[in-house]
């Protein structure tokens, strides 16, 4: 019984996280959106660099000016709002069907089919969903005001390791469907 509730709690909290994102992808769309329509209705917000290539913070601040560590919203110029729309919209795709792959796996498991065939490709897919946000994370482009658009180079390394995680899964699940089949073929 204490298993089916860890499960139950595990799926609960997947399904949370993939609508999470959904409404993630959908409020960060509509302002990157609204902000290339109407760039003075972002006056008071303002990205900061930290340096690292994969994150992305937005605050809103009315007391900033250009000079601190990070830009106006309403001072980026469209094609990098374009590319900033493409970049994190394309990586929160990719962690909506990380979470997607994983439900579906959590399913299986919850219905005591945990080294079914299906399973081993579904760790398969998150790894490549994992090195395709690795490489979408390796370059980043930002603008840097008077100085034009700078070009950010990071090796999100977390990605590959999560990827190689996701593999080793696939192997171990494959390993188990022979197991289960052996076992089915002895009853």
């Amino acid at each position: 019984m204490k298993r089916n509730k860890i499960i139950q709690a595990t799926l609960a909290i997947s399904r949370f996280s993939f609508w999470f994102f959904i409404v993630l992808l959908t409020v960060f769309v509509f302002i990157i959106v609204h902000s290339i329509i109407s760039p003075e209705s972002y006056a008071n917000f303002q990205i900061l660099n930290d340096g690292n290539t994969l994150t992305f913070d937005f605050k809103y601040c009315p007391e900033c000016d250009s000079s601190s560590n990070g830009i106006l919203l309403s001072e980026i110029s469209q094609s990098i709002k374009l590319w900033i729309l493409f970049r994190y919209s394309s990586i929160i795709v990719l962690l909506i069907l990380i979470q997607y792959e994983g439900i579906k796996i959590w399913n299986s498991v919850k219905e005591y089919k945990t080294f079914y065939t299906q399973n081993k490709l579904h760790f398969k897919q998150i790894a490549k969903y994992a090195l395709t946000i690795f490489i979408i994370g390796i370059f980043n482009f930002i603008d840097e005001g008077q100085n034009g658009i700078g070009l950010e180079i990071g090796l999100p390394i977390v990605w590959v390791a999560f990827a190689l995680f996701s593999l080793g899964l696939s192997e171990i699940f494959k390993e188990g469907q022979l197991l289960q089949e052996d076992k089915d073929s002895i009853v």
